[in-house]
């Protein structure tokens, strides 16, 4: 699943790319369980969790795997398991998990951010595998990049919280960053300390991904010493 040039780019720029990893049947429980959350009455808000959802125009369908046997034995599974301590170099625990949707022919990008900026309180880098169930592409809203490296120097930095947008914005420079544009089933891994945004879909039709992120310990929230979501040691 992943090479010595994976893990030298991630360690030297912060993420990495492995196109059409995932196998049809694996992409199939993505598609399916993202469209059968989709499809459910209640409205999730459009991300209420962070509050970062804008409605149709940009949904989070967030920590449902455990309602979904076949999207835990993807997000827990000994595959995607061993991407994941290959790349942060220790066992992993799943931190995070969800669909992100973008509608059609909308103007909901997201601003230029750090993972670890949405935390809130301080905790050890983690990885983010952003999974492409449609293809992405540059019109649809793909993951364009800040290619850092994750030596001792690499931090998180100040956020400010747009109420506009609802985002959290890490960096208001020129940088257009590295677009990565992917076909589906492919997986961009990266440092939750490596600035990433994306765009606005303008297409005629939704785009559709996972993210799921790992990290090295359970990352509790110190208010209450409780996992901030979850701290579920992978098999």
């Amino acid at each position: 699943m992943i090479t010595e040039a994976h893990l030298q780019d991630y360690r030297s720029q912060g993420f990495c790319v492995l196109e059409s990893e995932l196998s049809r049947d694996e992409l199939q429980v993505l598609e399916n369980t993202c469209d059968a959350l989709l499809a459910e009455d209640v409205d999730d808000g459009g991300g209420r969790v962070h509050d970062i959802g804008r409605g149709q125009d940009r949904r989070f369908l967030r920590l449902r795997h455990e309602s979904y046997p076949e999207l835990a034995g993807f997000v827990l599974g000994e595959r995607i398991g061993a991407l994941a301590k290959a790349l942060l170099g220790a066992e992993p625990y799943l931190f995070v998990e969800q669909f992100v949707v973008k509608g059609p022919k909308t103007g909901a990008n997201f601003a230029w951010h750090q993972d670890s900026g949405y935390v809130g309180f301080e905790h050890l880098p983690y990885l983010s595998l952003w999974i492409s169930i449609d293809a992405a592409t540059e019109a649809n809203g793909c993951v364009p990049v800040l290619p850092r490296s994750l030596d001792g120097s690499a931090r998180v930095v100040p956020h400010r919280f747009d109420p506009v947008n609802k985002e959290r914005v890490g960096y208001d420079g020129d940088d257009p960053g590295i677009a990565v544009e992917c076909p589906p089933g492919s997986i961009v891994a990266f440092s939750s300390l490596t600035m990433h945004r994306s765009g606005p879909n303008t297409t005629d039709r939704a785009r559709r991904a996972y993210l799921c992120q790992y990290s090295v310990e359970p990352i509790l929230d110190p208010d209450t010493s409780e996992p901030k979501h979850f701290a579920k040691r992978l098999a």
